[in-house]
């Protein structure tokens, strides 16, 4: 076989630059690369590659050489994607190269790998992958032809088109799992369980922040582990009402750091709230990491890692030390969800989470209340508009049509109605005050009214009867009321709506309200068929 000799001699024969045992990636961070396992500098997952499963010498040699091109040149992450591709679909266990010395009996093996590959790739759709393997031949048979890569198959190669992958497929495919949620069954159970959410763990406070930045921002989960606490600033002038900005670093920007470039993004009130609580939890953290027997402190990220950010250790990239990876944000999110058991109501399982679902559903709904396009990539922090298109083209399918078995099969598993159903006014809290009797109106008709129920709160209302009352815990309804009627006119009504103003949200403002109307139906059925 070919052993490191040979390479040596071949390295000085042909007068080429030898393996580097150390070198400076594109962002200006030392790698080690002097043995078989390379550790990255990046923060926000594993990455660590692994050449000793390469093999012959060769063309490890040649990956190495690949690689190390990628990680000064291009980027940090292109380098380690092009490791992990190569070896996943060339060197892999299923194709395995002779142990010999014969380069020329290797080179016809590897060339056999990539046509099998390529029949069989193309075969079942999936070509794109093979796009970083074929641009690691092509490289190779012009940098290293003599280590067994042939310049004729590499023309063939890079005549052939390759698509660098499929893009908003999940999306345009309306993916149950992976795609955008449903905006009137699953999105709703998320929020709901927001709002009633009184988790007083460190890691439920972590949770909440990651789901409102995710629901409000769309921004990618890398996004979030860069932020640190200093990025959440109130930028009004002392004596002024509060005005709060949050600084999200931008991780798609060619930027040597992701910290190079901050966008300001303004917030409402909630996610005030919860980002402020996240901090003042954080002060009973310390981020303290010993170097060279110091303590040293380290800048706290707004998400803070508990262990400790092993990769940022071991690169000496230690201000990153308590920095999350980004599977670390997806664990928070789907915590979330099996902590309040969300079931998705078109599933029957627990509610698919992740932040790239989060993204697609905040910009398949932006889309459909017609937001621009140029307005949607500066939301989604694209630097054009080429990858927004396929938001546009499900627009139309985001907000759905309702009708009345729709809305009674999903009312149970949304569970809007919190109130009680009563059987007259003496079983209910103010039933002998007239004030506090409800009365639905048809606004379509208003001599079309019917009694609903009766209000148990005991001070004033500043609710919107009757609508925000079947959402309300003090609502107590009739059992015998005709809520079927309500529930025909509300559905009307949302109809009506969606016709008049297209893909507009005015429509779906009445999705909470008719879900929990139609689980009142349910609920009086049930007492009344036990009664």
């Amino acid at each position: 076989m070919v052993g490191n000799a040979d390479i040596e001699v071949m390295v000085d024969q042909f007068g080429w630059l030898g393996i580097q045992s150390n070198i400076i990636s594109r962002e200006g961070h030392s790698v080690d690369t002097s043995g078989e396992i390379w550790v990255l500098p990046q923060i926000t997952h594993h990455a660590k590659l692994n050449f000793e499963a390469i093999s012959p010498l060769n063309y490890k040699w040649a990956l190495k050489k690949y690689v190390q091109e990628k990680i000064q040149y291009t980027s940090t992450s292109e380098g380690e994607q092009a490791f992990n591709h190569v070896k996943q679909h060339i060197f892999n266990a299923h194709h395995q190269l002779s142990e010999t010395n014969d380069i020329s009996q290797n080179s016809h093996e590897l060339i056999k790998i990539f046509e099998n590959r390529i029949s069989d790739y193309r075969a079942r759709h999936i070509f794109d992958r093979l796009y970083r393997s074929v641009k690691w031949y092509i490289w190779c048979a012009e940098e290293y032809p003599e280590l067994g890569f042939d310049a004729s198959y590499a023309l063939e190669l890079n005549s052939m088109s390759i698509p660098r992958g499929p893009r908003g497929e999940a999306v345009r495919m309306n993916d149950p799992n992976h795609g955008p949620l449903h905006k009137s069954l699953e999105v709703p159970l998320l929020l709901k369980a927001l709002k009633e959410d009184t988790g007083k763990k460190f890691s439920h406070f972590q949770e909440r922040a990651a789901l409102t930045l995710s629901l409000a921002f769309g921004r990618n989960a890398a996004n979030l582990v860069y932020l640190q606490e200093s990025d959440f600033k109130n930028i009004s002038p002392p004596g002024t009402p509060p005005c709060f900005i949050i600084s999200m670093p931008r991780i798609k920007k060619g930027m040597l750091s992701p910290r190079d470039d901050l966008l300001d993004e303004y917030l409402d009130d909630n996610l005030v709230k919860y980002i402020s609580e996240l901090i003042i939890e954080n002060k009973k953290k310390t981020c303290t990491l010993q170097i060279n027997k110091k303590n040293v402190s380290i800048d706290k990220p707004l998400f803070i890692k508990q262990l400790s950010n092993s990769m940022a250790i071991e690169s000496k990239r230690y201000q990153f030390a308590f920095n999350m990876y980004s599977s670390d944000i997806l664990k928070l999110l789907r915590d979330f969800v099996k902590r309040h058991r969300i079931i998705s109501p078109i599933t029957k399982r627990l509610l698919s989470i992740s932040v790239r679902r989060l993204r697609y559903t905040l910009a398949t709904g932006l889309a459909a209340e017609g937001v621009s396009m140029r307005e949607l990539a500066r939301i989604l922090d694209h630097s054009d508009t080429q990858h927004v298109f396929v938001y546009f083209e499900m627009a139309g399918r985001v907000i759905e049509h309702l009708d009345k078995a729709t809305a009674k099969k999903f009312s149970s598993y949304l569970g809007f109605f919190k109130g009680k159903v009563i059987e007259n006014d003496k079983a209910a809290i103010n039933g002998c005050r007239e004030d506090k009797h409800l009365s639905f109106i048809n606004e379509d008709s208003p001599l079309d009214q019917l009694e609903i129920g009766i209000c148990g709160e005991s001070s004033i209302c500043h609710l919107d009867p009757p609508f925000s009352c079947y959402l309300c815990p003090k609502f107590q309804p009739y059992r015998y009321a005709d809520h079927e009627h309500v529930l025909e006119c509300l559905l009307q009504s949302r109809e009506e709506k969606l016709e008049k103003y297209e893909q507009s949200r005015l429509g779906i403002q009445l999705d909470e309200v008719i879900f929990s109307v139609a689980q009142v139906i349910k609920i009086c059925k049930a007492e009344t068929e036990n009664a």
